[in-house]
């Protein structure tokens, strides 16, 4: 069972790298035999932020504290779309090292009327070696029936700060 769990915890922590989707991961069916499995997603949506004039909280013990108010935005999927409610928030912190972290939590309303919490946690590295780096893993919460897959599903996503706000491309790990 311990090997299991593991694989499973393996499987995870590959997802959140840039280029999981494609990459191999090699996994041991048995101590001496090992299987080669991909790591494969779907696209889940897309979400477009509004947000607020940001909030410094300026610099703690952890980092400098900014948040982005939330204030509405839209997301669309081949199974879900709909409108972001106003009142969430992006509560980040830049590290020593420039890194930001993400801390995100917002409701999602579809289209049909049904809400989803949904937070994420995340990093942004402006510096990154081979360009910016943007990446998120994001969970969901809903009571909604139509939409109960989210409570079950894990999710990676990749943003850009785009001029009409934060954009995120959300895939679900299958």
């Amino acid at each position: 069972m311990e090997a299991r769990r593991r694989d499973v915890l393996k499987l995870t922590a590959i997802a959140a790298l840039p280029a999981c989707a494609r990459s191999p991961l090699v996994v041991p069916d048995s101590p001496n035999v090992k299987k080669e499995i991909a790591m494969q997603t779907r696209p889940l949506m897309t979400l477009r932020l509004d947000t607020a004039p940001t909030q410094n909280l300026g610099s703690g013990p952890h980092g400098n504290r900014v948040t982005f108010p939330i204030t509405g935005g839209t997301f669309e999927g081949e199974r879900l779309h709909g409108k972001v409610m106003p009142g969430g928030f992006d509560w980040t912190t830049t590290r020593a090292d420039g890194v930001l972290e993400l801390d995100l939590r917002i409701t999602l309303e579809t289209d049909d009327g049904a809400l989803i919490q949904m937070t994420f946690s995340g990093i942004r590295d402006d510096k990154a070696e081979g360009g910016p780096y943007f990446r998120t893993l994001p969970r969901f919460e809903t009571a909604a029936p139509k939409y109960a897959f989210l409570n079950r599903l894990l999710a990676v996503g990749r943003g850009e700060i785009r001029a009409d706000g934060p954009v995120h491309i959300l895939e679900e790990v299958v």
